[in-house]
Order: structure tokens, then C-alpha cells, then sequence
């Protein structure tokens, strides 16, 4: 259950960074940071090492809290549409092994010059991982439909780093599905992953 808890929370950080984005223009660069070194931690020696830790995936851990707690707001729900949208992908590329390796290849190519950045944001590599994202994933059956501002939706620099938040939001879902993660656990054991999150933000409550 704690292994589903934070690879949900990890779903959800990517959505929540890529609502951020689409509706305000910015978003946690450290918390981005972290969701996209995910995507390049291929055989992580724990669940948590997939975002450095779980200061990593803290945002995600504090929307799922908010989602799961008897007062939900707007904005977490829509994070929580753009995680169930990623799971939805994350199962059918599942069944496309094909499309899996492309992609992983892919990936090891966009590699050097991720460990290589300038920057924790580098848009010359966001854009590398936008297109890798458009060309695998975007061309399935299933697309996410992000809404937003227009002035941010039609900023080039901010859809590639929204496209490469939603490659990082894949890798979460695949997480979620190699630690035993389904949808009916979000509807009934909330409860149990609800407290999983609260126990792992605050381990001393």
C-alpha cells in the first residue's frame, strides 16, 4: 500500500505541475525537477528512489491528502482527471511492447543531455522529452486534454515542459502498475492510502 501511495502521489505531481502550468503561467521547479529525473530512473532500488527520495514526490503526497479528504477543491480534482488519464495511458501502452522500446531507446538517447544541463529546466532538453512525448504517446488512441489559459497553452516553452511533465506522469503510471496500483484501490482503499500519505508526510503523527 505504501509503494501504491507514493507511485499515485507521483501521478499526481505531474498533474498537478502540468495544472499549475496550464492556468498560471509556473509551477514548482524543484518539485518538476524531480518528477522529470523520474522518467530516467529506470531500475530505481526503491519505490521513493524514483523521484531522489520522498521529499521528491511531497507535492503529490499533499494532493492526494486534499483529494482523498472530505473537502476537495476544484483544482485538485482536475489534478486528479489529468492521474486517471495518465493511468489510462500508462495501461495501453502497456499492451504496445513495441511502442515501449521505441520509447525507452528514445529515453537513453535524451539521457546524456539530461545529466548534462545547464539548468534544472533546460528547455532545450524539455523539448527533446515534448517530442518524445508527442511521438509515443500522443499518437495513441487516448490523448489527455489539458485546459487552460490560451496565452500559456500557446507558449512554446510551456507546452514542452507540460509535455515532458506528462512523460514523467507515464513513468509514475507505470510505477503504479508494477507496485500492484488499480483503479478500484482509489475508490476502495482510499481510506488505507490516505493515511499511507498523511503517515508519510508526518511520520511522527
Amino acid at each position: 500500500m505504501r509503494d501504491a501511495t507514493i507511485a499515485f502521489a507521483g501521478m499526481l505531481q505531474a498533474s498537478e505541475l502540468v495544472r499549475q502550468l496550464a492556468n498560471s503561467g509556473h509551477c514548482s521547479q524543484q518539485a518538476a525537477q524531480c518528477s522529470l529525473s523520474s522518467i530516467f530512473e529506470r531500475s530505481p532500488a526503491t519505490t521513493e528512489a524514483t523521484y531522489g527520495g520522498l521529499s521528491g514526490v511531497r507535492l503529490g503526497l499533499r494532493v492526494l491528502v486534499e483529494i482523498f479528504s472530505a473537502s476537495v477543491q476544484q483544482d485538485a480534482m482536475q489534478s486528479l482527471n489529468y492521474a486517471l488519464g495518465l493511468a489510462k495511458l500508462g495501461n495501453k501502452l502497456q499492451r504496445d511492447p513495441a511502442r515501449i522500446e521505441a520509447l525507452g531507446a528514445e529515453i537513453e538517447l535524451i539521457e546524456p543531455a539530461w545529466q548534462q544541463r545547464d539548468s534544472d529546466l533546460d528547455h532545450g532538453v524539455l523539448t527533446q522529452l515534448a517530442d518524445a512525448y508527442q511521438q509515443f504517446i500522443s499518437s495513441m488512441d487516448f490523448r489527455i486534454s489539458v485546459n487552460g489559459k490560451p496565452n500559456y497553452l500557446k507558449n512554446p516553452e510551456k507546452i514542452a515542459l507540460i509535455r515532458a511533465l506528462l512523460l514523467a506522469g507515464i513513468r509514475s503510471s507505470f510505477l503504479w502498475n508494477q507496485v500492484g496500483g488499480r483503479q478500484w484501490r482509489l475508490v476502495f482503499q482510499r481510506g488505507k492510502m490516505l493515511r499511507e500519505a498523511r503517515q508519510i508526510i508526518s511520520p511522527e503523527a
